[in-house]
């Protein structure tokens, strides 16, 4: 079964960081890639401590207009910030590792040596992105350019910072749907910290679904936390499939037959058909 939490262990600033990989899985879908995103929450920043009570006095003079605007404004004040974050790259780096666990881990210890750095041009992606350019930058705080959780965060100008293996302990990584094995794995040997995701990968999942990585003994394992936003998630991944992948050949398209159970919590009648559509082009996406 898959991994679950009490709901007493889950939080507003839970939803929040999910909310935020959301956003990074969509970006994914204008290049043709499935659509998973992550962020990696580095907790109590050692920056943090110096500036909060300045910004709690303003925090307490601005009125909000909405939870959203509320739980941005809870963010700024918070002692953890966003240090890295990924989606799917299979495709644009025509490596099947490069799943978005990988992406922003290989950003934080190499500034994307692995990943970025090998990415082919925009305009070799795909043909449903209308040729945009991949800018992928992320900004932590918007309305101030000079916050000081914008120091963090990838940059695709080189200019992100360099971790050593220890960060990794002090991390929690939000992903929109559960680990698979590898990532699972990797995610252990890193020595993440907590993971929480979205939707369950029943076919592939390491976080339960198939295999508990997460509680084996050999590498340091980690708690994991389920079910967030999974719907959300769920809704991104059929936009997905209900486009249809345009890396698959001709021939494999559109030989799914639909799926009419609105009611499921996995995906792993998306994640079987992704397989089958991307064997022979040697990138699967999954």
């Amino acid at each position: 079964m898959p991994a679950t939490t009490n709901n007493s262990d889950v939080n507003k600033e839970d939803y929040y960081f999910m909310r935020q990989a959301l956003k990074v899985a969509e970006t994914a879908l204008d290049f043709g890639e499935v659509p998973v995103g992550c962020v990696v929450v580095l907790r109590e920043a050692p920056e943090a401590s110096n500036q909060q009570q300045q910004q709690q006095h303003q925090h307490n003079n601005v009125v909000k207009d909405d939870e959203e605007e509320e739980e941005e404004a809870k963010y700024r004040l918070s002692s953890s910030v966003i240090v890295s974050h990924g989606s799917n790259q299979v495709n644009a780096t025509r490596d099947a590792t490069r799943h978005a666990e990988c992406v922003a881990i290989d950003r934080m210890l190499t500034r994307g040596l692995s990943t970025d750095q090998l990415r082919l041009p925009s305009q070799h992606l795909s043909a449903n992105n209308n040729n945009k350019n991949w800018e992928d930058s992320w900004i932590n705080v918007q309305s101030n350019a000079n916050h000081w959780k914008n120091t963090y965060g990838w940059k695709s100008n080189g200019t992100s910072r360099i971790y050593s293996n220890d960060i990794f302990s002090k991390c929690d990584l939000y992903v929109t749907c559960e680990p698979c094995i590898m990532c699972a794995a990797a995610l252990a040997k890193v020595g993440i910290r907590r993971v929480i995701y979205g939707c369950n990968n029943e076919r592939f999942g390491g976080c339960g679904s198939i295999l508990n990585i997460h509680q084996q003994e050999k590498d340091k394992g980690y708690p994991v936390v389920s079910g967030i936003l999974k719907e959300d998630a769920i809704r991104l991944l059929r936009s997905f499939y209900d486009r249809e992948n345009c890396y698959a050949p001709n021939d494999k398209r559109k030989q799914k037959p639909t799926n009419n159970n609105n009611n499921n919590d996995s995906i792993s009648s998306g994640k079987d058909d992704c397989i089958s559509r991307t064997k022979k082009s040697k990138a699967s996406n999954c």
